[in-house]
């Protein structure tokens, strides 16, 4: 236990004296202190500790949309922005040289003389660099608690769940850097592997997300284009039925646009649908990074009347059932006297209900991702990580020093 406390403190002062360990926590400080500049009163909102207001008639001081505005800045923008991505970079920067530095630097030989495994060794290195975003993280969410406390009354404890996740977050990229360094005994191979691994897990998530909502999209027109086929083809055979060519002739004509969007829907669906596997596959063996962050924005705005998408979107300002939703495609169905200001009108009415069927799309793609649970989403996580970690320990073992 002494040597593991003297490998732990040894790591913890190597991470102090690193210059970027006192830049990033300055820089936690000055944005934690741009957070608690925002504020609210009966009028509005203010910025910069009223240097600059802004006048709003729905978010003031006290209202539930202001409650779920300065929350949503914490979870969405900053963690997401700064801690998830600016931070984080600043913090592999920091961490990577941990590993190589201790291979190559002749410490290693005087930490394997003492009783204690390599594999203990490998932990406890590994463990003591999470240690320098857990301080971060630490340091950074007491201060967005207090500003939370101060500015909205808010004394939630849910804002410290932000330690934990973004430490696992971090954990996922640091086992890949440290088997990096191990490997080649490079501090910047390794920062270069892990920068390439995280763009290559951003990548693979943001083209499976577009992916599947395309595929919503598509999904929507060919239901809304399968009632309109089925109730124009109704109209047609009740013409023939009854003799009357000229309805049937109408309904006939407006047939032709429902049936070919359908098809092409169709046909664009079973494309995505390849494109569609090949993602999930990939990303089934790669970490949830983004997803783990998204536990901490998911769990604030549990059983809320609002989202910061709400807010932001401008729906959490509309009047109850002020929503109003496109027709069906094909705009008006009326005799075909104009047969150019019917089609323009029927393009327009497209191009409007294929914006709905986005909207929708986005929405399903929320409620989608709220609906996997959390113990899914780290714990599949977390296997890639013992595995990547199972690797590193590997070749630690059989490295000769």
């Amino acid at each position: 236990m002494i040597a593991i406390l003297a490998i732990l403190r040894e790591s913890w002062l190597f991470l102090r004296s690193e210059m970027l360990f006192k830049v990033v926590m300055g820089l936690n400080i000055l944005v934690i202190v741009a957070y608690a500049s925002v504020g609210f009163d009966d009028t509005g909102v203010s910025v910069f500790f009223g240097l600059t207001h802004f006048d709003h008639d729905f978010v003031r001081a006290g209202t539930e949309l202001a409650r779920t505005l300065y929350l949503g800045i914490y979870s969405a923008f900053i963690v997401n922005i700064w801690l998830a991505w600016a931070a984080s970079i600043l913090a592999l920067i920091s961490t990577s040289s941990i590993f190589p530095s201790f291979l190559s630097e002749g410490s290693v030989e005087l930490m394997l003389s003492r009783p204690i495994s390599r594999t203990t060794i490998f932990l406890t290195k590994y463990f003591g660099g999470l240690i320098f975003v857990m301080l971060q993280v630490g340091v950074f969410t007491l201060g967005a608690f207090l500003a939370a406390g101060c500015r909205i009354s808010e004394w939630d404890p849910t804002i410290f769940l932000a330690i934990p996740l973004i430490t696992l977050f971090y954990s996922y990229l640091f086992c890949v850097n440290v088997l990096v360094g191990i490997i080649t005994r490079s501090t910047l191979v390794a920062i270069l592997a892990t920068l390439l691994f995280w763009f290559g897990t951003f990548g693979v998530r943001f083209a499976d997300d577009r992916v599947n909502r395309f595929a919503i999209v598509n999904e929507t027109i060919m239901e809304r284009t399968s009632s309109r086929v089925e109730q124009l083809q109704k109209e047609y055979d009740d013409a023939l039925a009854t003799g009357n060519e000229k309805e049937a002739a109408d309904a006939a004509y407006w047939l032709t646009g429902p049936e070919e969007e359908y098809e092409q829907a169709q046909t664009t669906l079973g494309q995505l649908r390849i494109w569609a596997t090949t993602l999930d596959t990939l990303r089934i063996i790669m970490p949830e990074t983004a997803r783990t962050l998204g536990l901490l924005h998911r769990k604030l705005e549990q059983d809320k009347d609002f989202t910061i998408q709400d807010v932001l979107s401008g729906r959490a300002f509309e009047e109850p059932g002020s929503e109003s939703k496109p027709d069906n495609f094909g705009g008006s169905w009326e005799s075909a006297q104009n047969k150019d200001d019917n089609e323009k009108l029927n393009r327009r009415e497209r191009r409007r209900a294929f914006k709905q069927a986005e909207m929708e799309a986005t929405e399903t793609m929320i409620e989608r991702e709220n609906a996997i649970p959390a113990w899914h989403i780290i714990g599949k996580s977390l296997i890639f990580e013992f595995v990547v970690l199972a690797l590193g320990i590997w070749f630690f073992r059989r490295r000769d020093f």
